[in-house]
């Protein structure tokens, strides 16, 4: 089994090549050198844990996947960015989410 330092690395380098980010790209977003990223990918350092949660919100997943390999669920990556809508636009998801609930509740009789 790979070390814990070598898990995450492939995480953080799977999730940043699926979102076709460079890793100077993901450093910058992040605040820290390119060099770390690549030392992290690598498995030669871990990153501290102030970096890894900016890095999951860069890299759009969760800490969990990152240090566990975690799936996520589908309401949890829909979710996600619902903290950052204005507050017109989550009342529009929430009526939107009420009234699916009542078809389904309708349709489920």
């Amino acid at each position: 089994m790979e070390n814990f330092a070598t898990e995450i690395g492939a995480r953080i380098k799977n999730k940043r090549a699926n979102l076709k980010i460079t890793q100077r790209g993901l450093a910058e977003k992040v605040g820290i050198s390119a060099s770390a990223i690549n030392k992290f990918e690598k498995g030669e350092k871990k990153p501290s844990t102030t970096v890894l949660l900016k890095i999951a919100e860069v890299l759009d997943t969760t800490t969990d996947y990152m240090l566990l390999g975690t799936k996520e669920d589908e309401v949890s990556v829909a979710f996600r960015g619902f903290s950052k809508l204005s507050d017109k636009d989550k009342d529009i998801v929430r009526n939107l989410l009420g009234s699916l609930q009542e078809k389904n509740k309708e349709e489920n009789k």
